[in-house]
């Protein structure tokens, strides 16, 4: 006789060993309020659930195991990205507007080799 309990399906999300730059923009995200999880469609496929700063959205789209890290991460790498170059520009920007700072010294140097 049995128990009478059934035996749980097991789940297979399959294996992906994330690369150092994915690790890198996931740890990123992380810190920036940028979160991405799995959220079951069926034991087989699975939704991409993305939480920007707590504006939720899902993806259209159910991956099946290990396309959904591959996904997951690509999403991870999207942000990472899409920052990074806003980040760079400010850079930029902040680094132009140092050097084109007038400096008085300078202004009074010029004034004399004027006259």
């Amino acid at each position: 006789m049995g128990s009478g309990f059934k035996k749980k399906e097991v789940i297979d999300m399959g294996n992906y060993v994330a690369t150092d730059k994915e690790q890198a923009a996931y740890m990123w995200c992380i810190r920036n309020g940028i979160k991405i999880s799995p959220t079951a469609k069926n034991n087989k496929e699975w939704y991409l659930t993305i939480d920007v700063n707590s504006k939720v959205a899902k993806s259209p789209i159910a991956y099946e195991k290990i396309e959904i890290w591959k996904q997951l991460y690509k999403f991870y790498l999207y942000y990472y990205n899409k920052h990074h170059k806003v980040e760079e520009v400010i850079k930029d920007i902040k680094k132009v507007e140092v050097e084109k700072e007038i400096k008085p010294e300078s202004i009074k140097d010029k004034q004399q080799s004027l006259f």
